[in-house]
């Protein structure tokens, strides 16, 4: 079924005597609460803590056991008790996220009701926000600002490389310097 690599739970369908498993409750909050500008560093946090718990399965819903189960062909179908468990689980997950949550965010959380719908509603929204956070950024190393001092044209492209960096794109340091070289060339007064 599952290859030693994968973060997937016993599949097993049905265990006819219930385990008393309850959810797995975190003790340790997000120090981080996400707001609109710190999405891919509160993302990294909450992936360190459920891969640690091995249950990042429940962010993309890849295993969601059945929620009836028939024992025998001739029988109504009855809740399964994996299911159960899952459920919990899930549902301790999706009040840990929103615990970690500005107001503003969870204001748009409103209706979701399991941890893999709020994971995709924030991929979603947060992926364009980057994209656009990318797009503003690289303009602005394109265009500089003239007439300034170096050292004020250098502080601007540290700020922007930085914020690069944070939204998930990294510049490297030769473009760095090449940035650096063309603003001396251009017409910024000296330092």
């Amino acid at each position: 079924m599952a290859s030693s690599s994968t973060t997937e739970p016993n599949s097993e369908p049905f265990s006819a005597k219930p385990e008393a498993l309850p959810p797995h409750i975190f003790h340790t909050p997000i120090p981080l609460k996400l707001d609109s500008e710190n999405f891919l560093v509160w993302r990294q946090q909450v992936n360190a803590t459920l891969r640690s718990l091995d249950l990042l399965y429940f962010l993309d819903g890849s295993f969601i056991p059945p929620r009836l189960i028939s024992i025998e062909e001739d029988t109504s179908p009855i809740v399964n008790f994996k299911y159960i468990q899952y459920d919990r689980q899930d549902q301790a997950i999706l009040a840990w996220l929103l615990a970690s949550m500005t107001v503003g965010v969870l204001t748009q959380m409103v209706g979701m009701d399991t941890s893999a719908q709020v994971w995709e509603k924030l991929q979603t929204h947060y992926a364009s926000q980057t994209h656009a956070q990318i797009k503003k950024h690289k303009q602005q190393l394109r265009t500089p600002k003239k007439d300034r001092s170096i050292s004020a044209y250098l502080l601007d492209i540290k700020k922007t490389v930085d914020q690069l960096a944070v939204v998930g794109c990294p510049i490297s340091t030769s473009i760095t310097l090449k940035l650096f070289l063309m603003g001396c060339l251009t017409n910024m007064t000296p330092l």
